[in-house]
């Protein structure tokens, strides 16, 4: 027959189990629904729980910032949830025409005559902004074909 204090532990036990789980699920998918502007390009969307880790400071073609994401990796695509949040900020993705140092992690996104170009690192990425038109890269709207 089982104690009083036992089942007591039990439940105590299953309790602690279930808020630590609850807690987990929701910091995981809450990185996705809260959004400010990028340090480079204030009208560019980047989740409120990114955090920057390092910024060009003398680069003259490029202004680029990294931020940290725990669970994102250059093998995944970004969330649909983030590629909405960016439409929705006025931003459309554009393909990068694919050249030797283009890799598939490399979103382009175009809005009012500015780019920024979008890379996925492993635990991070990066948000680059081309600081004149000389280092623009050259994009294609996604329907268009060669």
């Amino acid at each position: 027959m089982l104690s009083w204090r036992r089942v007591g532990l039990h439940s105590i036990l299953l309790l602690c189990l279930a808020i630590v789980l609850a807690g987990c699920g929701e910091a995981s998918g809450s990185v996705w629904t809260s959004y400010e502007g990028a340090v480079n390009e204030k009208s560019f969307p980047v989740p409120k729980v990114a955090n920057k880790s390092d910024q060009s400071e003398n680069n003259s073609d490029m202004d680029y910032v990294r931020y940290t994401l725990s669970g994102i990796n250059e093998g995944m695509s970004l969330p649909e949830v983030y590629l909405d949040e960016i439409k929705s900020w006025g931003w459309t993705e554009k393909e990068a025409k694919q050249s030797s140092n283009t890799s598939s992690n490399l979103h382009v996104f175009a809005k009012e005559g500015h780019i920024v170009q979008l890379a996925v690192h492993d635990g991070s990425f990066t948000l680059m902004v081309p600081r004149n038109e000389t280092t623009q890269t050259t994009v294609k709207s996604l329907g268009e074909d060669d």
